[in-house]
Protein backbone atom coordinates (compact mmCIF):
# COMPACT_ATOMS: atom_id res chain seq x y z
CA UNK A 1 0.00 0.00 0.00
CA UNK A 2 2.79 2.30 0.77
CA UNK A 3 4.58 1.77 -2.29
CA UNK A 4 1.31 2.51 -4.50
CA UNK A 5 0.80 5.56 -2.59
CA UNK A 6 4.60 6.55 -3.18
CA UNK A 7 3.72 6.00 -7.29
CA UNK A 8 1.00 8.01 -7.38
CA UNK A 9 2.95 10.81 -5.30
CA UNK A 10 5.56 10.53 -8.02
CA UNK A 11 2.91 10.69 -10.64
CA UNK A 12 1.81 13.83 -9.63
CA UNK A 13 5.01 15.54 -8.99
CA UNK A 14 6.05 14.78 -12.93
CA UNK A 15 2.35 16.33 -13.93
CA UNK A 16 3.23 18.90 -12.06
CA UNK A 17 6.70 19.83 -12.89
CA UNK A 18 5.85 19.68 -16.71
CA UNK A 19 3.21 22.36 -15.99
CA UNK A 20 6.53 24.80 -15.47
CA UNK A 21 8.31 23.54 -18.44
CA UNK A 22 5.89 24.89 -21.20
CA UNK A 23 4.42 28.32 -20.81
CA UNK A 24 2.01 27.80 -23.69
CA UNK A 25 0.29 25.46 -21.60
CA UNK A 26 -0.13 27.86 -18.54
CA UNK A 27 -1.13 31.02 -17.79
CA UNK A 28 1.41 33.70 -17.98
CA UNK A 29 2.46 34.25 -14.30
CA UNK A 30 2.17 36.79 -11.82
CA UNK A 31 5.25 39.59 -12.41
CA UNK A 32 6.22 38.58 -16.15
CA UNK A 33 6.92 41.51 -18.87
CA UNK A 34 4.76 41.16 -21.76
CA UNK A 35 5.97 42.94 -24.16
CA UNK A 36 5.18 42.51 -27.83
CA UNK A 37 8.46 42.86 -30.66
CA UNK A 38 10.54 42.13 -27.60
CA UNK A 39 11.40 39.20 -25.17
CA UNK A 40 10.23 40.03 -22.04
CA UNK A 41 12.36 37.90 -19.23
CA UNK A 42 11.36 37.54 -15.68
CA UNK A 43 12.95 36.01 -12.64
CA UNK A 44 11.26 34.71 -9.76
CA UNK A 45 11.77 31.68 -7.23
CA UNK A 46 11.76 28.60 -9.92
CA UNK A 47 10.29 30.70 -12.81
CA UNK A 48 10.91 32.14 -16.00
CA UNK A 49 8.70 33.48 -18.63
CA UNK A 50 10.23 34.38 -22.25
CA UNK A 51 7.30 35.57 -24.67
CA UNK A 52 8.74 34.79 -28.39
CA UNK A 53 11.74 35.92 -30.38
CA UNK A 54 13.16 38.91 -30.14
CA UNK A 55 13.16 40.74 -34.12
CA UNK A 56 15.95 40.76 -36.22
CA UNK A 57 16.75 44.47 -36.23
CA UNK A 58 18.55 45.97 -32.83
CA UNK A 59 16.24 45.53 -29.80
CA UNK A 60 16.37 45.17 -25.95
CA UNK A 61 14.38 43.26 -22.85
CA UNK A 62 14.40 43.21 -19.13
CA UNK A 63 15.93 40.24 -17.25
CA UNK A 64 13.64 40.93 -13.29
CA UNK A 65 15.45 39.67 -10.47
CA UNK A 66 14.48 39.31 -7.56
CA UNK A 67 16.38 39.03 -4.51
CA UNK A 68 17.96 40.57 -1.60
CA UNK A 69 21.30 39.24 -2.05
CA UNK A 70 24.09 39.45 -4.93
CA UNK A 71 23.76 37.99 -8.17
CA UNK A 72 25.57 37.86 -11.58
CA UNK A 73 24.63 37.29 -14.88
CA UNK A 74 26.49 36.52 -18.09
CA UNK A 75 25.82 35.60 -21.55
CA UNK A 76 27.10 32.96 -24.08
CA UNK A 77 27.31 34.90 -27.31
CA UNK A 78 28.20 38.62 -27.63
CA UNK A 79 25.82 39.45 -29.55
CA UNK A 80 23.77 39.76 -26.82
CA UNK A 81 24.57 42.26 -23.25
CA UNK A 82 23.64 44.07 -20.52
CA UNK A 83 24.35 47.15 -19.03
CA UNK A 84 25.53 45.71 -16.00
CA UNK A 85 26.73 41.93 -15.42
CA UNK A 86 26.75 42.33 -11.37
CA UNK A 87 24.92 43.81 -8.20
CA UNK A 88 23.07 43.15 -4.98
CA UNK A 89 19.55 43.05 -4.69
CA UNK A 90 16.52 43.14 -6.93
CA UNK A 91 16.98 44.53 -10.18
CA UNK A 92 14.97 45.11 -13.26
CA UNK A 93 17.80 44.32 -15.72
CA UNK A 94 18.24 45.57 -19.36
CA UNK A 95 19.90 43.83 -22.37
CA UNK A 96 19.98 44.53 -25.69
CA UNK A 97 20.86 42.53 -29.10
CA UNK A 98 22.11 43.60 -32.10
CA UNK A 99 20.75 43.44 -35.59
CA UNK A 100 20.85 40.23 -37.20
CA UNK A 101 21.68 39.65 -40.40
CA UNK A 102 21.53 36.21 -40.53
CA UNK A 103 20.07 32.95 -40.12
CA UNK A 104 17.52 32.53 -36.46
CA UNK A 105 20.27 32.49 -33.31
CA UNK A 106 20.08 31.54 -30.18
CA UNK A 107 21.67 32.19 -26.74
CA UNK A 108 21.61 31.40 -22.98
CA UNK A 109 21.79 34.03 -20.18
CA UNK A 110 23.27 32.44 -17.05
CA UNK A 111 22.23 33.80 -13.64
CA UNK A 112 24.19 33.16 -10.81
CA UNK A 113 21.46 34.27 -7.59
CA UNK A 114 21.25 33.31 -3.69
CA UNK A 115 23.57 30.56 -4.32
CA UNK A 116 21.66 29.20 -7.24
CA UNK A 117 22.50 29.04 -11.16
CA UNK A 118 19.63 29.38 -13.26
CA UNK A 119 19.90 29.44 -17.14
CA UNK A 120 17.33 30.68 -19.62
CA UNK A 121 17.33 30.63 -23.15
CA UNK A 122 16.99 34.13 -25.35
CA UNK A 123 15.93 33.79 -29.13
CA UNK A 124 16.20 36.43 -32.08
CA UNK A 125 14.57 36.07 -35.48
CA UNK A 126 15.95 35.97 -38.83
CA UNK A 127 17.36 38.82 -40.03
CA UNK A 128 17.49 40.58 -43.82
CA UNK A 129 21.65 40.34 -44.68
CA UNK A 130 22.89 43.69 -43.54
CA UNK A 131 23.78 45.17 -40.63
CA UNK A 132 25.05 48.42 -38.92
CA UNK A 133 29.03 48.65 -38.93
CA UNK A 134 30.05 47.08 -36.58
CA UNK A 135 30.94 50.38 -32.99
CA UNK A 136 34.23 50.67 -31.45
CA UNK A 137 34.12 48.33 -28.69
CA UNK A 138 35.53 51.39 -26.02
CA UNK A 139 32.63 53.56 -27.06
CA UNK A 140 29.35 52.17 -24.84
CA UNK A 141 26.13 51.33 -27.17
CA UNK A 142 28.01 51.97 -30.04
CA UNK A 143 27.51 55.61 -31.13
CA UNK A 144 27.91 57.21 -27.88
CA UNK A 145 31.27 58.38 -28.47
CA UNK A 146 30.15 60.69 -30.80
CA UNK A 147 30.87 64.48 -29.69
CA UNK A 148 27.15 65.33 -29.83
CA UNK A 149 25.95 62.90 -27.53
CA UNK A 150 26.34 64.02 -23.91
CA UNK A 151 27.47 61.66 -21.13
CA UNK A 152 25.45 58.77 -20.76
CA UNK A 153 23.91 58.99 -17.50
CA UNK A 154 23.57 54.45 -17.63
CA UNK A 155 22.08 52.05 -15.01
CA UNK A 156 19.12 49.58 -15.03
CA UNK A 157 16.43 51.57 -16.44
CA UNK A 158 18.30 53.97 -19.15
CA UNK A 159 18.55 52.56 -22.79
CA UNK A 160 20.59 54.03 -25.00
CA UNK A 161 19.07 53.99 -28.68
CA UNK A 162 20.70 55.56 -32.04
CA UNK A 163 18.65 55.29 -35.31
CA UNK A 164 20.00 55.12 -38.41
CA UNK A 165 19.22 55.29 -42.27
CA UNK A 166 21.38 53.88 -45.29
CA UNK A 167 21.83 57.11 -47.28
CA UNK A 168 23.94 57.34 -50.57
CA UNK A 169 25.63 53.82 -49.86
CA UNK A 170 26.75 54.58 -46.36
CA UNK A 171 25.08 54.17 -42.90
CA UNK A 172 24.14 57.78 -42.03
CA UNK A 173 23.13 58.35 -38.02
CA UNK A 174 19.06 60.24 -38.09
CA UNK A 175 19.61 61.11 -33.85
CA UNK A 176 20.56 58.86 -30.91
CA UNK A 177 18.83 59.39 -27.23
CA UNK A 178 19.29 58.40 -23.85
CA UNK A 179 15.65 56.83 -22.87
CA UNK A 180 14.08 57.23 -19.26
CA UNK A 181 12.18 54.05 -18.68
CA UNK A 182 11.06 54.99 -15.26
CA UNK A 183 9.91 58.45 -16.71
CA UNK A 184 9.10 57.13 -20.29
CA UNK A 185 10.92 60.16 -21.62
CA UNK A 186 14.29 61.12 -23.25
CA UNK A 187 16.86 62.95 -21.09
CA UNK A 188 18.10 64.05 -24.44
CA UNK A 189 18.15 63.81 -28.22
CA UNK A 190 21.31 64.26 -30.14
CA UNK A 191 22.27 64.64 -33.36
CA UNK A 192 24.47 66.59 -36.48
CA UNK A 193 23.85 68.24 -39.32
CA UNK A 194 27.13 68.15 -42.04
CA UNK A 195 27.45 68.68 -45.39
CA UNK A 196 25.78 65.14 -46.06
CA UNK A 197 22.51 65.89 -44.60
CA UNK A 198 21.84 69.50 -46.39
CA UNK A 199 18.35 69.29 -47.34
CA UNK A 200 16.91 67.56 -50.28
CA UNK A 201 12.91 68.83 -49.31
CA UNK A 202 11.57 65.77 -49.27
CA UNK A 203 8.86 67.16 -46.75
CA UNK A 204 6.80 65.60 -43.94
CA UNK A 205 6.18 61.99 -44.46
CA UNK A 206 3.98 61.64 -41.53
CA UNK A 207 3.93 58.20 -39.39
CA UNK A 208 3.63 58.57 -35.48
CA UNK A 209 4.32 55.43 -34.08
CA UNK A 210 5.56 53.63 -31.11
CA UNK A 211 9.59 52.97 -30.98
CA UNK A 212 10.23 49.47 -30.34
CA UNK A 213 13.76 49.73 -29.71
CA UNK A 214 12.08 50.44 -26.38
CA UNK A 215 10.65 47.38 -24.07
CA UNK A 216 6.79 47.91 -24.68
CA UNK A 217 5.72 48.32 -20.95
CA UNK A 218 8.07 51.84 -20.56
CA UNK A 219 7.28 53.36 -24.61
CA UNK A 220 4.71 56.08 -24.90
CA UNK A 221 1.63 55.71 -26.99
CA UNK A 222 -0.59 57.83 -29.40
CA UNK A 223 -3.49 56.74 -26.91
CA UNK A 224 -1.02 59.22 -23.84
CA UNK A 225 -1.43 62.03 -25.58
CA UNK A 226 -4.90 61.78 -26.79
CA UNK A 227 -6.68 64.62 -25.30
CA UNK A 228 -4.17 65.84 -23.39
CA UNK A 229 -3.91 69.26 -24.40
CA UNK A 230 -0.46 69.05 -25.70
CA UNK A 231 1.50 68.61 -28.78
CA UNK A 232 3.45 65.38 -30.22
CA UNK A 233 6.34 67.77 -30.22
CA UNK A 234 9.46 66.58 -32.16
CA UNK A 235 12.73 67.29 -30.31
CA UNK A 236 15.08 66.26 -33.56
CA UNK A 237 12.75 68.40 -35.85
CA UNK A 238 10.95 66.66 -39.17
CA UNK A 239 12.90 69.95 -40.62
CA UNK A 240 16.30 68.98 -39.64
CA UNK A 241 16.13 65.59 -41.42
CA UNK A 242 15.20 66.29 -44.79
CA UNK A 243 17.95 64.57 -47.02
CA UNK A 244 15.97 61.40 -46.94
CA UNK A 245 12.48 60.25 -46.59
CA UNK A 246 13.67 57.22 -44.20
CA UNK A 247 15.35 59.66 -42.46
CA UNK A 248 12.83 62.10 -41.61
CA UNK A 249 10.01 59.37 -41.10
CA UNK A 250 11.90 58.13 -37.74
CA UNK A 251 11.38 61.70 -36.32
CA UNK A 252 7.88 60.79 -36.16
CA UNK A 253 8.77 57.73 -33.69
CA UNK A 254 7.21 58.61 -30.25
CA UNK A 255 10.29 58.12 -28.69
CA UNK A 256 11.34 61.54 -30.29
CA UNK A 257 8.22 63.37 -29.01
CA UNK A 258 7.53 65.15 -25.99
CA UNK A 259 4.36 67.12 -24.61
CA UNK A 260 4.78 70.71 -25.66
CA UNK A 261 2.36 73.67 -25.59
CA UNK A 262 1.62 74.22 -29.12
CA UNK A 263 0.20 77.61 -29.54
CA UNK A 264 2.97 80.24 -28.39
CA UNK A 265 5.63 77.50 -27.84
CA UNK A 266 5.87 74.31 -30.30
CA UNK A 267 4.61 76.37 -33.06
CA UNK A 268 5.73 79.94 -32.01
CA UNK A 269 9.06 80.54 -30.37
CA UNK A 270 10.45 77.17 -30.02
CA UNK A 271 9.77 76.70 -33.93
CA UNK A 272 11.68 79.79 -34.41
CA UNK A 273 14.80 78.63 -32.62
CA UNK A 274 14.51 75.24 -34.85
CA UNK A 275 14.85 77.27 -37.95
CA UNK A 276 17.70 79.45 -36.59
CA UNK A 277 19.93 75.96 -35.48
CA UNK A 278 18.67 75.02 -38.89
CA UNK A 279 20.24 77.67 -40.76
CA UNK A 280 23.51 77.52 -38.87
CA UNK A 281 23.24 73.63 -39.90
CA UNK A 282 23.10 74.65 -43.73
CA UNK A 283 26.50 73.38 -44.25
CA UNK A 284 28.84 73.10 -47.30
CA UNK A 285 32.19 72.17 -46.35
CA UNK A 286 32.82 68.26 -45.72
CA UNK A 287 34.88 69.11 -42.73
CA UNK A 288 32.19 71.38 -41.07
CA UNK A 289 30.13 69.76 -38.72
CA UNK A 290 27.17 71.25 -36.48
CA UNK A 291 26.28 69.11 -33.22
CA UNK A 292 22.86 69.60 -31.34
CA UNK A 293 21.62 68.01 -28.10
CA UNK A 294 18.45 69.31 -26.98
CA UNK A 295 15.49 68.27 -25.09
CA UNK A 296 12.93 68.45 -22.08
CA UNK A 297 13.39 68.41 -18.29
CA UNK A 298 12.26 65.22 -16.69
CA UNK A 299 14.13 66.29 -13.22
CA UNK A 300 13.17 66.70 -9.74
CA UNK A 301 10.92 69.84 -9.73
CA UNK A 302 11.71 70.25 -13.22
CA UNK A 303 8.20 68.70 -14.76
CA UNK A 304 4.87 70.80 -14.88
CA UNK A 305 2.73 67.56 -15.12
CA UNK A 306 1.91 64.20 -16.29
CA UNK A 307 -0.52 62.92 -19.54
CA UNK A 308 -1.73 59.43 -20.53
CA UNK A 309 0.05 57.35 -18.85
CA UNK A 310 2.39 58.93 -16.38
CA UNK A 311 4.08 60.90 -19.42
CA UNK A 312 5.44 63.83 -18.25
CA UNK A 313 5.31 67.02 -19.39
CA UNK A 314 8.56 69.00 -18.95
CA UNK A 315 8.52 72.64 -17.14
CA UNK A 316 11.46 73.69 -19.18
CA UNK A 317 13.62 72.86 -23.00
CA UNK A 318 16.56 73.10 -23.61
CA UNK A 319 19.11 73.15 -26.75
CA UNK A 320 22.70 72.83 -26.74
CA UNK A 321 24.66 73.68 -29.76
CA UNK A 322 28.26 73.44 -31.07
CA UNK A 323 30.11 74.47 -34.15
CA UNK A 324 32.88 73.20 -35.89
CA UNK A 325 33.83 75.59 -38.90
CA UNK A 326 37.55 76.01 -40.56
CA UNK A 327 38.84 74.06 -37.54
CA UNK A 328 37.63 76.14 -34.95
CA UNK A 329 34.82 75.41 -32.40
CA UNK A 330 32.30 77.95 -30.53
CA UNK A 331 29.18 76.77 -28.50
CA UNK A 332 25.93 77.92 -26.98
CA UNK A 333 22.43 77.27 -25.21
CA UNK A 334 19.35 78.28 -25.04
CA UNK A 335 17.28 77.15 -21.90
CA UNK A 336 13.33 78.29 -22.52
CA UNK A 337 10.77 78.11 -19.62
CA UNK A 338 7.33 76.02 -21.13
CA UNK A 339 4.94 78.44 -21.71
CA UNK A 340 2.94 80.27 -24.02
CA UNK A 341 4.84 83.23 -25.03
CA UNK A 342 2.31 84.35 -27.57
CA UNK A 343 3.87 86.48 -30.42
CA UNK A 344 6.97 86.92 -28.63
CA UNK A 345 9.66 84.58 -30.93
CA UNK A 346 12.99 86.45 -29.08
CA UNK A 347 14.25 83.65 -28.48
CA UNK A 348 17.71 85.15 -28.67
CA UNK A 349 17.20 86.71 -24.88
CA UNK A 350 16.96 82.75 -23.85
CA UNK A 351 20.56 82.12 -24.87
CA UNK A 352 23.08 81.01 -22.56
CA UNK A 353 26.33 79.34 -21.59
CA UNK A 354 27.19 75.09 -21.71
CA UNK A 355 28.34 75.23 -18.32
CA UNK A 356 24.89 76.83 -17.02
CA UNK A 357 22.64 74.43 -18.93
CA UNK A 358 24.87 71.86 -17.33
CA UNK A 359 24.01 73.15 -13.87
CA UNK A 360 20.59 73.24 -15.05
CA UNK A 361 19.58 70.24 -16.26
CA UNK A 362 22.72 67.97 -14.51
CA UNK A 363 23.86 66.54 -18.24
CA UNK A 364 27.28 66.49 -19.25
CA UNK A 365 27.27 67.92 -23.18
CA UNK A 366 29.69 67.46 -25.46
CA UNK A 367 31.92 65.31 -23.10
CA UNK A 368 33.72 64.11 -25.81
CA UNK A 369 35.77 67.23 -26.28
CA UNK A 370 39.45 67.16 -25.58
CA UNK A 371 39.10 69.11 -22.10
CA UNK A 372 41.04 71.83 -23.05
CA UNK A 373 38.58 72.77 -26.02
CA UNK A 374 34.95 71.62 -23.99
CA UNK A 375 36.69 73.81 -20.75
CA UNK A 376 36.93 76.86 -23.59
CA UNK A 377 33.63 76.95 -25.66
CA UNK A 378 31.59 75.89 -22.75
CA UNK A 379 32.40 78.64 -20.43
CA UNK A 380 31.14 81.50 -22.54
CA UNK A 381 29.23 82.40 -25.88
CA UNK A 382 28.89 85.62 -28.16
CA UNK A 383 25.46 85.56 -29.58
CA UNK A 384 27.06 87.91 -32.24
CA UNK A 385 29.55 85.12 -33.48
CA UNK A 386 26.06 83.49 -33.52
CA UNK A 387 24.55 86.40 -36.18
CA UNK A 388 21.74 86.49 -32.29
Amino acid sequence: MNRKFLLIGMALWMAISAGFVSCSEQAIPEGVIENSGNNGASVEPGKLDVEGPLSADKGSFILKIRTAGEWKVSVKDTWCSFVRYAGQGSADLMGTVEKNAGGERSTVITLLVDGKTMTFGLNQAEGSGSVDPTPEPERPAGYAGGLEVPKLLGGDMNLFVTHTTNFNGKTMVTYSYEWDCKKKHSRWVAFTFSAATRSKDVGRNEDFKEDTKIPAQYRTTLQDYKGSGFSRGHLCASSDRQYSKEANRQTFLLSNMSPQIQNGFNGGIWMELEREVQSWGNIQSTKDTLYVAKGGTIGEGQIKQYIGNNVPVPKYYFMAVLSLKGGKYKAIAFWLEHKDYGKDKNYAKHAISVDELEQKTGIDFFHNLPDDIENQVEAAFDKSAWGL
